[in-house]
């Protein structure tokens, strides 16, 4: 403000104005003055508190280090010999399984033979009968027809082909309308060949062997020693070409499993290995009987099958056997949590705590064989939150 402007301004408020000027100008060289004291004193007080609070750190880890020797979890190891077992295990299934379907219409008749789940049968049995009467009665009106074939070229045989003649009078009387046919007798020249051929032998003979082959399908027979797992089809039921009628399965029993490649490499075929069971007591001898050709994408293992003996036998049930796969000498059998991430053990040695490397041999289900310890070490298996090696203990 120029002195212009202050003339224009009344006395009473210019001696206000002059008080407030000087007040403002006495605040400013305050705070140059005591300023930088202010933030020296500050900066003091900080470094004292950090000082302070590294001293109370110090003293806490201390207190940390303090470990009672009452309170540690402690294994003495000794070297041993050891054998390292695989575990083999799976599900028994069925060497044989066979579902049974309908080549033939007809009604279903009664057999020996009960189709019912859980029924035992053996090799050669009927298990299904299938109403065939009007099929058969028509193939032995086609045999006759052929019989009657065969009795008309037999004059032109003797005649033109008197060498054979005594064979084909032969075969003519052994012809049984309700037994199958036998092969026709050999020609023994061209000219025979092709005037059996010319009266249609050949044609009615391989039309008939057709048709009595088709009759066999009117029984099922059982193709081997077995029990019935299902069955969908009963006396006087009406069945179709097509249609499932039971399921069975063999007496016979393998029991499927997956192992790593290194002991499907040391398996050979022959070997045997015993088998047990959690739902009931006994044990069964497996006998591997072959290799998967394949390995499993998703677990990495080859599959292994082990033909199964002994009593009581069910599929489906879930065996554990195990396979001896390698021998270790002079190792150590530690719990799996007593190892640490650097390959290293907690010793007591005294008092003292140290750590120890050691040579991981064998990972089992829940220890690991190592190597690198020594006889009557004192492994720690109590577990830290945070490093405690080199840390005394006290009693």
């Amino acid at each position: 403000m120029t002195s212009s402007h202050f003339k224009k301004i009344p006395n009473r408020y210019y001696k206000t104005l002059l008080k407030t000027h000087f007040s403002l100008q006495m605040k400013k060289n305050l705070y140059r003055t005591y300023l930088p004291f202010l933030f020296l004193a500050l900066l003091i007080q900080s470094c004292g508190g950090e000082s302070s609070t590294v001293d109370a750190s110090d003293q806490k880890v201390e207190t940390i280090a303090m470990i009672q020797r009452s309170k540690l979890q402690l294994l003495e190891v000794s070297s041993r010999n050891k054998q390292v077992n695989e575990l083999i295990s799976g599900r028994v299934i069925a060497k044989n399984e066979t579902q049974l379907f309908a080549e033939v219409q007809g009604l279903i008749l009664p057999s020996s033979i009960s189709m019912k789940p859980g029924i035992s049968f053996r090799k050669g049995q009927t298990l299904l009968n299938i109403e065939s009467e009007e099929f058969r009665l028509n193939l032995q009106s086609q045999k006759s027809a052929f019989l009657n074939t065969l009795t008309g070229i037999m004059p032109d045989l003797k005649s033109d082909y008197p060498d054979n003649y005594t064979e084909w009078l032969r075969y003519l009387d052994t012809i049984d309308l309700n037994q199958p046919l036998a092969e026709l007798p050999a020609t023994k020249s061209k000219g025979e060949k092709f005037f059996v051929t010319s009266r249609g032998v050949y044609t009615s003979f391989y039309s008939l062997k057709a048709q009595e082959n088709r009759l066999n399908k009117y029984s099922i027979v059982a193709p081997y020693n077995g029990i019935i797992t299902n069955a969908s089809a009963d006396v006087g039921g009406l069945v179709s070409p097509g249609q499932p009628l039971a399921t069975i399965i063999s007496n016979e029993f393998e029991l499927e499993s997956g192992v790593s490649l290194k002991v499907a490499a040391k398996l050979k075929v022959g070997e045997k290995i015993s088998f047990s069971s959690n739902e009931m007591p006994g044990s069964w001898i497996g006998t591997l009987i072959r290799v998967g050709g394949t390995i499993d994408a998703q677990t990495q293992n080859i599959p292994v099958y082990f033909q199964i003996s002994g009593q009581n036998i069910k599929p489906g049930m879930y065996l554990r056997g195990a396979y001896g796969s390698a021998s270790f000498d002079d190792v150590y059998v530690i719990p799996s949590s007593a190892l640490g991430r650097d390959q290293a053990v907690l010793i007591l040695q005294g008092d003292l705590i140290t750590s120890k490397q050691v040579e991981t041999v064998q990972i089992m289900q829940d220890s690991i064989i190592v190597k690198g310890l020594s006889p009557k070490d004192q492994v720690i298996l109590t577990q830290f939150a945070e490093p405690v090696a080199g840390k005394k203990i006290v009693q």
